[in-house]
């Protein structure tokens, strides 16, 4: 049975420095962070493609350790999507993603996750899901590389929000690895059993609980079997980490009214 380790989001507590976001969590008892660079965000996406290496120092100021980076290229889902049907985007993410890497092994992050994408305007979704499936071994070449690991994220309005299909595509594409949370397939009303499956995939891990068309639940109002899905990881002898997920975003799925 493998050991797992907590990390916590430094997104969670609304307008905390990092500095300040690694001292509540080491105050909570949990001793590694994930981030969070989104475009215009305090943690800019942007800046970090531009100055990876003063972004790194930055990083290791809280002197916590650094678990995950989450890494948004657009503005939201379809701006940059990493499927996008314009190649001389996909090429664009690919140069991003080389100073992404320089900056998670300057700051010894130990891993980064991605998002597969959404259904492209023209594009059949068998066409769109190969896009996803090519930019991300590709994208998972350079990680390796790199040294760094590199996971996708199947969410709600992504091109892999089923937990049906997203089972099938990583039985067609076994070298990738997903950041799993439940919560995302369970807002949209599926089962915790259907989503078991996908723990033996698993690199990351996000925690929070959630109900059927709630993507972020009180503890007591939630559906998700945690006890259980730790199990599951521990028999599949997961060796990353739990990060703990809860944040306040009142511009998407009322995630606003959960905390």
């Amino acid at each position: 049975m493998s050991t797992i380790k907590l990390a916590g989001a430094a997104w969670s507590f609304v307008g905390t420095s990092l500095v300040e976001a690694a001292q509540i969590w080491r105050a909570l008892g949990v001793h590694a962070m994930d981030l969070l660079a989104v475009p215009g965000a305090p943690v800019d996406a942007e800046e970090i493609d531009r100055d990876p290496q003063l972004h790194a120092r930055r990083f290791t100021e809280p002197g916590m350790e650094l678990a995950n980076l989450i890494y948004i290229f657009g503005a939201d889902f379809e701006d940059r999507a990493i499927n996008s049907a314009d190649p001389s985007v996909r090429q664009r993410n690919m140069d991003t993603l080389k100073n992404v890497l320089e900056c998670c092994q300057a700051a010894q992050i130990q891993s980064l996750l991605i998002l597969p994408g959404v259904d492209q305007p023209g594009l059949s979704h068998a066409d769109s899901l190969a896009l996803t499936a090519a930019s991300l071994h590709a994208m998972d070449a350079l990680a390796r590389d790199a040294s760094v690991s590199l996971f996708f994220e199947p969410h709600v309005d992504s091109i892999l929000e089923d937990p049906r299909e997203t089972l099938a595509f990583l039985q067609r594409n076994p070298a990738l690895k997903i950041c799993l949370d439940y919560a995302h397939f369970v807002a949209q009303g599926y089962p915790s059993t259907a989503v078991d499956p996908l723990v033996p995939y698993a690199g990351h891990f996000h925690l929070r609980q959630a109900a059927d068309k709630k993507l972020q639940a009180r503890w007591d109002e939630g559906q998700i079997d945690f006890p259980a899905a730790i199990g599951r990881l521990k028999e599949a002898a997961y060796q990353g980490c739990v990060a703990l997920e809860y944040e306040h975003d009142p511009g998407w799925m009322d995630m606003d009214n959960a905390m």
